[in-house]
């Protein structure tokens, strides 16, 4: 089916036939608006009191392709190139991770502590992605050293275009952080942060289409038999690369809470807490290397 004619109503009318059996009406709705800003300029309130408005023939082909992708489960965010985090725009593709509300609330745990301390703060992000962590830090504490480490050039290429748009300098450094080897070249920090991958493979079978088709396994999926691998692989890291009296920020898969502690608690780490989310889930772990280990 095509779309009837060019008309604002008539787009929208195929976005809610189109997509009726697999998206709930109000999301439709909410991808429909994306659409028209970001092709159109067209803004909600002009969707509707303006139904008679009409768009190009090049932008009714965007409007086709993008309900073409939205079928077949393809994120919003990769039909149009970009994300939001914490209020501003990063671009994306299906070389990285497309950011969540949870990993807004890291970052910002770490924008507060850097700013409980008046000396210049270095921070590093492991497996930094699209680079909306370091990014964000870098543009809420200016002062600080910001460094972010990522095993994909395509990730990292992502990232260094962000930080371009964004008008920041943050070290991308490429790096297999699972190597050891590699941790010659990344610097000792007061801070240590990190989303990494975390998602058992089990767990696959309960996730979205439109996650597991699309965006990068090696950043979401860790084996069943080693699921906190990254987390016993940082703390290592962080008994020779964060400074007395530093802090790790990492987010969590929520069924392994208890053992994410315990792997910080075993590695020697001091006031080891797991926090929830904004929505009550248990998402965070921070822990603190208090003084020299003798």
């Amino acid at each position: 089916m095509r779309i009837p004619t060019n008309k604002v109503g008539d787009i929208l009318n195929y976005f809610r036939n189109e997509l009726a059996l697999k998206y709930e009406a109000e999301e439709i709705e909410i991808l429909a608006q994306y659409c028209f800003e970001d092709f159109s300029g067209i803004r909600k309130a002009d969707i509707v009191l303006h139904p008679e408005k009409t768009v190009s023939e090049s932008e009714l082909l965007k409007y086709s392709f993008a309900v073409k992708d939205l079928k077949r489960g393809r994120p919003i965010q990769y039909i149009l190139g970009k994300a939001w985090f914490m209020g501003e725009t990063f671009d994306v593709n299906e070389s990285v991770l497309i950011p969540r509300p949870e990993t807004e609330e890291l970052t910002q745990k770490v924008i507060d502590e850097i700013l409980m301390h008046p000396e210049t703060i270095s921070v590093i992000d492991i497996g930094t992605g699209s680079g909306c962590i370091p990014i964000m830090i870098k543009k809420k504490r200016p002062r600080a050293h910001v460094y972010a480490v990522d095993v994909s050039t395509d990730a990292l290429q992502t990232a260094k275009q962000n930080a371009e748009q964004h008008n920041v300098n943050v070290n991308f450094i490429h790096a297999d952080f699972l190597n050891r080897e590699t941790w010659k070249q990344l610097p000792s920090v007061s801070i240590i942060v990190s989303n990494p991958p975390y998602v058992k493979q089990s767990e696959s079978s309960t996730m979205l289409d439109r996650v597991l088709d699309h965006e990068p396994h090696t950043a979401l999926f860790v084996p069943d038999d080693d699921a906190l691998i990254f987390y016993k692989v940082i703390a290592e890291f962080a008994k020779e690369k964060l400074k007395p009296g530093g802090k790790v920020f990492v987010e969590i898969n929520e069924a392994l809470g208890l053992e994410t502690c315990i792997v910080f608690q075993k590695a020697g780490f001091q006031d080891v807490v797991l926090e929830n989310d904004l929505s009550g889930r248990a998402r965070l772990v921070r822990a603190s290397r208090l003084h020299e280990e003798h």
